[in-house]
C-alpha cells in the first residue's frame, strides 16, 4: 500500500504558487512567463489566475476566456469549460472573483470542485497558481504545501519590506514550502541588484530561518514594458534577453529540483479551500 501511495503522489501534477508582498512589482508577468517557458519545454502546464482583481493573466497573454471558475461554482458550465486553451500551450483557469470570495463558497460547492480539479489535473506536469499580492492567512496551509513558492519582490525599500514580511509571517504561520525562491524584478542596475539581494538573504536567513532554494534577478528593459502594451509575453518574443533567461533560470529549478513532500494534488487543493 505504501509503494502504490508512493506511485499515485509521483504522477501528480507539482504546485508552484507566486506571490508578492506588495502589488506592481510584475509578480503576474512572472507567472505567465515561467508557464510558457515549462510548456517550450514539453511539460503541460495549467496557470490558475487568482489574482483576479485585474485578470492581469488574461491581459498579458491577449486572451479572453469565455468561462471563468466563477461560472463553475455557480453551476453554469462543467469545469472543462472554464479551461482555456491560451496560443502559448499552457490552458488557463480565470477565477473571475477574488480569492477571498473563492474561499466562502459553501462546502459542496468546493467539494464538487476539487473533486473535479483532481479529475482533470491528471494531465498536467506543473500546476501554477498566481496569488494576489500580500500574505493571506486563509492560503497559509495552500503556501506550505506547494512544491515550489516563488516570491517576487522589486530592490526598492517598500517592496523588500513587504517581502520580508511575508517571509516573516511564513515562519510565524509555520509555512515551509518545499521550494522557496525569490526572484527579484525591475533591476536597473545589475550589480547594484546582486548587493541588495545578498543582504535580503542575509536578513532572511538570520530572522525568519527560512531556508531558500534559489535566487533570480531580472533586469528592468523595455523589452517587458513592451510585451505588456502588445499583449504578447516577452519570452514568446526575444528568447535571448536578459529577463528571458532569467526566466529559463527559474524553470531550471523547479524541474530539476526533486520535491520531497508527500501531500497529493487533492490534499493540497483541500488546503487552497480551507477544507480537511
Amino acid at each position: 500500500m505504501h509503494n502504490q501511495a508512493e506511485g499515485l503522489l509521483k504522477d501528480q501534477p507539482k504546485v508552484i504558487s507566486v506571490a508578492s508582498g506588495k502589488g506592481g512589482v510584475g509578480k503576474t508577468i512572472i507567472a505567465v512567463n515561467l508557464a510558457i517557458v515549462l510548456a517550450q519545454r514539453g511539460e503541460r502546464v495549467l496557470l490558475f489566475d487568482a489574482d483576479a482583481g485585474f485578470a492581469n493573466a488574461e491581459i498579458l497573454m491577449g486572451v479572453t476566456p469565455r468561462n471563468t471558475l466563477k461560472d463553475f461554482l455557480q453551476k453554469r458550465v462543467n469545469l472543462e469549460s472554464i479551461i482555456f486553451q491560451t496560443p502559448y500551450q499552457v490552458d488557463l483557469i480565470s477565477t473571475g472573483m477574488d480569492v477571498d470570495d473563492l474561499i466562502t463558497f459553501n462546502l459542496q460547492d468546493k467539494s464538487d470542485l476539487y473533486h473535479n480539479l483532481q479529475r482533470v489535473a491528471s494531465k498536467y506536469h506543473f500546476v501554477l497558481f498566481d496569488f494576489p499580492p500580500g500574505f493571506n492567512e486563509e492560503l497559509e496551509k495552500f503556501y506550505g504545501s506547494s512544491d515550489h513558492l516563488i516570491m517576487v519582490t522589486a530592490s526598492e525599500p517598500t517592496s523588500l519590506v513587504n517581502a520580508y514580511t511575508f517571509v516573516k509571517l511564513m515562519t510565524v504561520k509555520g509555512v515551509d514550502p518545499d521550494g522557496f525562491h525569490i526572484v527579484m524584478n525591475m533591476v536597473k542596475d545589475m550589480r547594484e541588484g546582486r548587493k541588495v539581494m545578498e543582504r535580503f538573504v542575509s536578513v532572511i536567513t538570520r530572522f525568519a530561518g527560512i531556508p531558500i532554494t534559489s535566487t533570480h534577478l531580472i533586469r528592468y528593459e523595455s523589452l517587458i514594458k513592451d510585451s505588456v502594451n502588445k499583449q504578447t509575453p516577452f519570452v514568446a518574443v526575444k528568447k535571448i534577453s536578459q529577463p528571458a533567461l532569467a526566466i529559463y533560470g527559474i524553470a531550471d529549478v523547479v524541474t530539476k529540483k526533486q520535491t520531497i513532500k508527500k501531500m497529493s494534488f487533492i490534499d493540497k487543493v483541500k488546503a487552497l479551500f480551507g477544507v480537511g
